[in-house]
């Protein structure tokens, strides 16, 4: 009797991992015999695959059909570490050689179950949806613009009856449905849907799954969004908040002061930048509005960054208050960035609330040089 020898690992992922869902639920058990139970835990890990223990009666556990009994199944002499070993005799595996830990058989999430882990992992809008029981899923928009769908047994004769749903559901749209292993025939899918299977989304790296999303953006014509690179700024240990002074020289530069010679920062070297256009964030407006009133904001003081006559097109309503319907969330990731750049100094940048007042006072020290509170005035035409 020939014994078959454990199979390469990454040989078998990239071969049969995704194909588990191109079939019916509860026909699609693993073939855990020539899987080491490592990457079987590993699986089941990232919610891939759902486990049963069937260590009593040793029934095969390569089998598509358990109930078939076909197989036999003998057992060894126990390994080095006590381990008991057995040789088991299968029509669909052939003959191999499993400890008695590898007795186990794993079964794949639904095809339920596996869009709504897509539509997560893809960080889709929306929620997942059922199209055609067991076939076709919605799995909601990528970026927010495009159809993503998730189909599987697209090979079967009636895809083209399954598929249907999508030439109304994509219209004009750019849509793109996952697969997992087989494209359905050509003229199927609408003429402005792509077809993507999933081993050609997610690679395996050092055991790991690892998600390709430049493929995805590829296909559906989506630029990633730039990321932003914070580079710290070093204080002197024990510094406080109050002890850092950021000096507004201009409306895009900044003197930063905590001791020695200060620094001259830019708001893009700050990383306060608006990734899709290169102008200032928020987050800087909202940093230089602070500063133009010493560190002091309150909704009913007049806007430093808008002309007086600004103000009067807004129907007499201070342009700070464009930052009032969200502004929680924007002072909190403008105290989240000051963190970043100044790691060492415990506590919030932003940290005082006056609640009889409704005022906001910064803890870090915020102002405008002089001059360039002259110039500022001067282009209003008001006195500084």
């Amino acid at each position: 009797m020939q014994i078959m020898p454990v199979c390469d690992t990454r040989a078998y992922r990239c071969r049969h991992l995704w194909s588990l869902w191109d079939r019916p639920d509860g026909h699609a058990i693993m073939h855990v015999s020539n899987v080491p139970l490592d990457d079987l835990r590993y699986l089941e890990a990232q919610g891939l695959l759902t486990f049963d223990v069937i260590g009593t009666d040793l029934r095969c556990p390569g089998c598509d059909d358990p109930s078939a009994g076909t197989c036999v199944v003998d057992e060894v002499a126990p390994d080095a570490a006590g381990v008991r070993q057995f040789v088991i005799s299968c029509a669909q595996e052939g003959v191999f050689v499993v400890p008695e830990t590898r007795l186990y058989r794993y079964r794949p999430i639904s095809g339920q179950a596996m869009a709504w882990w897509l539509a997560q992992q893809l960080d889709c809008t929306g929620e997942a949806e059922q199209i055609v029981p067991g076939r076709l899923w919605a799995l909601g928009r990528y970026h927010g613009q495009h159809p993503l769908f998730f189909a599987r047994e697209a090979h079967q004769q009636d895809a083209a009856q399954v598929l249907a749903p999508l030439h109304e559901r994509v219209k004009t749209l750019r849509g793109l449905v996952l697969l997992p292993a087989y494209r359905p025939a050509a003229g199927i899918l609408p003429g402005n849907t792509d077809s993507l299977i999933l081993s050609d989304l997610w690679r395996w790296e050092a055991d790991q799954l690892v998600l390709d999303m430049t493929v995805l953006d590829a296909l559906t014509g989506t630029a990633r969004k730039a990321t932003v690179t914070v580079q710290p700024i070093p204080v002197p240990t024990g510094f406080t908040w109050p002890q850092v002074h950021l000096e507004f020289i201009s409306d895009e530069d900044v003197r930063v002061w905590t001791s020695g010679e200060p620094l001259v920062k830019t708001y893009q070297e700050l990383g306060l930048q608006n990734t899709r256009n290169g102008r200032p964030a928020k987050a800087w407006q909202l940093l230089r509005e602070f500063a133009g009133h010493d560190g002091l904001y309150d909704p009913d003081h007049p806007s430093t960054l808008y002309a007086p006559e600004a103000l009067t097109r807004r129907g007499g309503r201070p342009a700070l208050t464009a930052f009032s319907g969200k502004l929680g969330t924007a002072l909190s990731d403008l105290a989240g960035h000051l963190g970043k750049l100044f790691p060492t100094i415990p506590g919030r940048a932003i940290a005082v609330y006056d609640a009889r007042k409704h005022q906001y006072r910064a803890a870090i020290r915020l102002s405008w040089e002089p001059g360039y509170r002259q110039r500022k005035a001067a282009e209003y035409g008001v006195k500084a």
